[in-house]
């Protein structure tokens, strides 16, 4: 499990000039459109999970290395 900020997922895997707004990301963590976790009190994204998207096939090989 590789887990990222909002910003450092926003900054990854969007252009500059189609990245969302951290506020909608959030939004999307809190409602589960985006595997995300709470530590403390920040949000971070699970990078694996996302990219797997329900994929066992592709998380078994993301969480292998």
């Amino acid at each position: 499990m590789r887990l990222l900020t909002p910003a450092s997922w926003s900054e990854k895997y969007f252009d500059e000039s189609s990245r969302p707004p951290e506020t909608t990301v959030r939004r999307w963590m809190q409602n589960g459109a985006v595997p995300a976790k709470k530590i403390g009190g920040s949000w971070f994204i699970d990078e694996h999970a996302w990219l797997a998207g329900g994929d066992e096939l592709v998380q078994r090989v993301l969480e292998a290395g």
